[in-house]
């Protein structure tokens, strides 16, 4: 991902998880959507395009290029790097006018409950995937998605991921993580852990 690509994939995250998530779940109604666009925005920023991987399908209609998909990752990194560290004073701002400062506690125990649900062995974590809502688009979610993962068997390590909707479970199944538990967060909230061994686990 491009830094020119940043707004039009917040856009298209937003889109993704502004309903029926546990992200969704912090945000005031309110204006969900444009403050969820400025959390990507600003997770893309400082986070992704610093200390991650940040991979974009493009469609190109011979006048311009759309994101169909997005797939954004923690790589491989010892216990307390980047994706573990507390909110810096570029982020802290943003989560304020993201979450309001009432949520912010629970949005830190949440933090805090997804690290402890991390594996202590070096692996990926897939952070966030989503894709536009045509069939086109799933597909390139799909791709991209495998592509990594090609990337993680070639190098003998694992991926682990939460998945805050029961529907996608299946879908990471079948592409070989399997369930390690669930994830208790503030309020009753509760994320299901998924674990991908290297080379997918055995049916």
């Amino acid at each position: 991902m491009r830094p020119a690509d940043l707004s039009e994939a917040a856009e298209l995250l937003a889109d993704a998880f502004v309903e029926d998530t546990n992200l969704a779940s912090f945000v005031p109604a309110r204006g969900r959507r444009a403050r969820l666009r400025r959390f990507f925005a600003v997770t893309g920023e400082v986070e992704m395009l610093t200390h991650g991987v940040a991979e974009v399908a493009v469609a190109d209609d011979g006048a311009h290029e759309r994101l169909l998909a997005v797939a954004w990752w923690h790589p491989p990194q010892e216990p307390g790097g980047p994706a573990s560290r507390a909110w810096s004073w570029r982020e802290l701002p943003s989560a304020v006018a993201v979450f309001g400062v009432r949520r912010l506690v629970a949005v830190a125990r949440s933090r805090v409950a997804s690290e402890r649900a991390r594996p202590a062995t070096e692996h990926w974590h897939l952070a966030y995937l989503a894709s536009r809502p045509e069939p086109a688009a799933r597909g390139a979610a799909t791709a991209l998605l495998e592509h990594r993962l090609a990337q993680a068997d070639a190098q003998g390590v694992g991926s682990h991921l939460e998945s805050s909707s029961q529907g996608t479970v299946g879908f990471y199944e079948r592409r070989g993580w399997r369930v390690t538990g669930p994830v208790g967060g503030p309020g009753g909230r509760r994320t299901t852990a998924m674990w991908r061994p290297a080379g997918g686990a055995k049916q």
